[in-house]
């Protein structure tokens, strides 16, 4: 079943069109990577599903329901951002509750019992128990990132967006992130991230949007569209993609 559509959307800025008519449909657990050369839309199309951008033209559904029409928005999406100056002197537990604030009503000004346990699972779920009263600015750059993925979890989206979540990690750090993200849509997660390492791609999403000059080169499932012709147009350079046993990789 659909979970997130787009219908041809584009975006201008300027006058100078960004996007190009933009079209496909996810399913609740997918996870679909997007990708392409620096300059290419990526991170635009992303704050478009974030709902931070409006489409110039076309439009988003969650869920069958357009995003103007859907009032719960903070709630169903959660984008993971790193960004300092939310930051502070907060410590993990501080910054992780922080998660659960679009869900408080008019008149509630504490967080529930209820809330507290999610921030818990979350904590829990990316292994920060030991450092839930540490402050963020003394994190190793893995764990800050594990740490804002927990801030995402504890809004318990259904749709999580990430924007380079292995970004400046090291090859543990890369690691730790990207089986956190494959288990959550294993629970039913639909997970959206901007990568750039294709041999990420090919091991861990099951769907691909390929961006070539603000337009949908490829989009499909990486079984299918991860070949050597699509990324080598794609990129401009020579890529190759090729299956050993049944791993699929890419060299170039």
């Amino acid at each position: 079943m659909t979970y997130l559509s787009l219908s041809s959307v584009s975006f201008s800025l300027n006058s100078s069109l960004i996007l190009n008519n933009i079209s496909f449909d996810l399913e609740t657990g997918d996870w679909l990577a997007i990708a392409g050369k620096n300059g290419s839309g990526k991170s635009t199309l992303l704050r478009l599903i974030a709902n931070i951008i409006q489409p110039s033209t076309g439009e988003i559904r969650l869920n069958g329901t357009r995003y103007i029409e859907v009032n719960d928005i903070p709630r169903k999406i959660a984008i993971m951002s790193q960004r300092s100056n939310i930051i502070g002197g907060m410590s993990v537990f501080e910054l992780v509750k922080l998660g659960r604030y679009p869900h408080l009503t008019s008149f509630q000004f504490t967080l529930s019992k209820a809330d507290i346990q999610q921030v818990e699972y979350s904590i829990d779920f990316t292994g920060l128990n030991d450092l839930r009263d540490r402050c963020i600015s003394t994190l190793s750059g893995g764990e800050r990132q594990r740490a804002f993925l927990a801030l995402a979890l504890a809004q318990d989206g259904s749709l999580l967006l990430f924007d380079e979540p292995t970004n400046h990690l090291d090859i543990v750090a890369q690691y730790q992130i990207l089986q956190l993200l494959k288990k959550l849509t294993r629970q039913g997660k639909t997970v959206v991230s901007v990568l750039h390492d294709l041999h990420h791609i090919s091991k861990y999403a099951n769907k691909i949007a390929l961006l070539k000059e603000g337009k949908l080169h490829a989009f499909g499932l990486i079984s299918e569209q991860f070949t050597s012709r699509t990324l080598s147009s794609a990129y401009g350079i020579e890529i190759n993609s090729y299956y050993h046993g049944n791993r699929l990789y890419v060299d170039f």
